[in-house]
């Protein structure tokens, strides 16, 4: 059997070149066809088959028959595989014929409330929940395109051209290798506007090249590939999945083919990004398909950006909300804004000032001081976990309205360890107010003393209180090994609260502690228990409502240093009753 198939090349206009079908592969993945045809033609002799190309319409007799999806690398005939389009007329049906229709749920709508299992989680700002978009163990990954089973070449999707523009090289280079391992082909290009076209709107139609957005503003991740299918409200593209996120809601947008890059292995298409047309709602096996119009949620993200000797610089991003690219995509925002101040690559100091507004509880707020040749790095994770953790708990996700950044640049990597601590006493009585002095050692400048003065407390005649000064990390790791139930967080308003009250590196804390036999109670601690109530509270009957405390704070502060500080010191203070 003979057809045509449709697709573009170079701007917009749709070119046909020659389809014989060969023969159908049934069931080749589970209750899904594969229809093989081999392609001919004057620009397909010389370029094969072109990731891009997914989702090219294929017609017998003026019949649609499906979208061109698969393909091998290297082969010496460019043979494909073509998804029928029956299947992809699939996609959406199932939510569309559920009771009441409306379509499948979009992301963050409907969002649980409450754990499903009644277990609480440890907020650890080091551990971050797993995300496989960031960890690199391969068990976690989807396979990717251009893949062999058994030592032989495998039929696989064709790759799509994830096109990268107003991307810093470097920030390119780093994120672009962790979409790669999904089947992507990053590439640095550029994108239009992303507002309706003014005027005649550009051809959209079957062979159109159609791209779905990532992010948009002053940095632009679209996945370009082909309409199969549209009718009055509804587009199919793609043949094949995008990323296999099920229901999604990304900008979908029109493009334009700038030219097509030969290559041996797999060649590619060019493309920018140009007028929004639509949102896409689902991310199949058999395709994506989009509806026309519409506005996709997406999450707005402002950064000022200061450096001295600079004018300010201002940067406006909107990206998709959804639980493992959200968090991505921030740190590669973020990362590429201070790339843009050109200072990213050498020795700076980055103050970060944020605040993430969240629908259903009060805000996420961000401050703290990086140093160092990490430092954007360094500043990127720590929006990148605060992201893990709201959309990646067990009472969420979090539904996040807007996030705006204010990030300070200067030159230098202003460190200072902590050398020694000095007490006035090491036995107090109960009232009584206990002095310290705190040597900083900074590496460039001379020796800074910081003075504290802490009441000793009332409540008890005798015990013995340790004192910890140190960093906010260490303050923190330590309290993680005392009593890592304090950090188990029961909410997502526990949850905020915890990532609210994380330590700042360029603070020095001063921690009075005692060892307790308490227990923590939701987010409540319950310190200095009688026994017989510790013992109640700990039964079998209370179990799992009662977590251990090791120890309690009677008092800390802490102070901004200019700063960034290392090291920890630990002392005893014996108190003793009032003769």
């Amino acid at each position: 059997m003979l057809g045509v198939c449709r697709t573009v090349f170079q701007g917009d206009s749709i070119e046909e070149f020659q389809v014989e079908i060969i023969g159908t592969l049934k069931n080749f993945f589970p209750k899904k066809d594969i229809i093989l045809a081999r392609l001919s033609g004057e620009r397909i002799e010389y370029t094969g088959l072109v990731a891009g190309m997914s989702g090219s319409p294929v017609y017998l007799d003026g019949g649609l028959v499906g979208a061109i999806a698969y393909g091998w690398s290297f082969s010496k005939e460019p043979i494909t595989g073509i998804t029928p389009i029956e299947q992809m007329l699939e996609i959406g049906m199932e939510a569309a014929e559920s009771p009441g229709g409306g379509g499948a749920a979009r992301p963050g709508e409907g969002r649980a409330v409450g754990s499903s299992s009644g277990e609480a989680r440890l907020y650890d700002p080091d551990t971050p929940p797993p995300n496989p978009l960031l960890d690199r163990d391969d068990r976690l990954l989807r396979p990717t395109a251009g893949g062999y089973a058994g030592g032989a070449p495998a039929l696989t999707r064709l790759e799509i051209p994830l096109v990268f523009s107003g991307c810093h090289p470097e920030v390119f280079n780093s994120y672009g290798e962790t979409f790669r391992r999904f089947g992507l082909v990053p590439l640095m290009g550029g994108g239009g506007e992303n507002e309706p076209h003014p005027g005649k709107p550009p051809l959209f139609e079957a062979g159109s090249p159609v791209s779905a957005q990532l992010v948009r503003g002053d940095l632009s991740l679209a996945a370009t590939g082909t309409v199969t299918y549209r009718d009055s409200s509804r587009v199919l593209a793609f043949g094949h999945p995008f990323m296999s996120m099920g229901p999604v809601d990304f900008p979908m947008t029109a493009a334009e083919i700038v030219t097509v890059m030969p290559s041996l292995s797999r060649s590619f298409k060019l493309s920018n990004s140009t007028g929004f047309i639509g949102t896409v709602t689902d991310d199949h096996m058999n395709g994506i398909r989009a509806v026309v119009g519409g506005e996709p949620a997406m999450i707005p993200l402002s950064i000022e950006l200061e450096a001295a000797g600079r004018p300010s610089l201002s940067y406006h991003y909107e990206m998709i909300r959804q639980k493992m690219l959200t968090p991505l995509l921030g740190g590669l925002i973020m990362v590429n804004s201070l790339m843009a101040s050109g200072q990213a690559a050498f020795e700076q100091t980055i103050e970060l000032s944020g605040r993430l507004e969240l629908a259903d509880t009060g805000p996420v707020i961000i401050e703290d001081m990086y140093a160092g040749i990490d430092a954007a790095s360094a500043s990127s994770r720590t929006l990148q976990t605060a992201l893990l953790y709201l959309y990646n708990n067990p009472y969420g996700p979090a539904e996040i309205e807007r996030i705006d950044l204010k990030l300070r640049l200067s030159e230098g990597n202003p460190r200072a360890g902590i050398s020694e601590v000095f007490l006035d006493r090491s036995t107090v009585y109960p009232g009584d107010t206990l002095n310290l002095e705190v040597h900083l050692n900074p590496y460039t400048q001379p020796l800074i003393r910081e003075y504290f003065s802490l009441a000793v407390p009332e409540d008890r005649a005798e015990s013995d209180l340790f004192i910890l000064v140190g960093s906010g990390e260490m303050i923190t790791r330590t309290e993680m090994q005392l009593s890592p139930n304090r950090f188990r967080y029961t909410s997502l308003e526990h949850l905020v609260r915890l990532i609210n009250d994380s330590r700042r590196n360029n603070y020095l804390y001063v921690k009075v502690f005692r060892q307790d036999k308490g227990l923590i109670m939701g987010d409540q601690m319950l310190p200095g228990l009688p026994p017989s109530v510790w013992s109640l509270l700990k039964s079998e009957k209370t179990s799992g409502a009662a977590l251990p405390l090791a120890d309690f704070t009677v008092a800390e502060t802490g102070r901004p240093t200019g700063f960034i500080i290392n090291g920890f010191k630990i002392m005893h203070v014996e108190v003793k009753p009032r003769p």
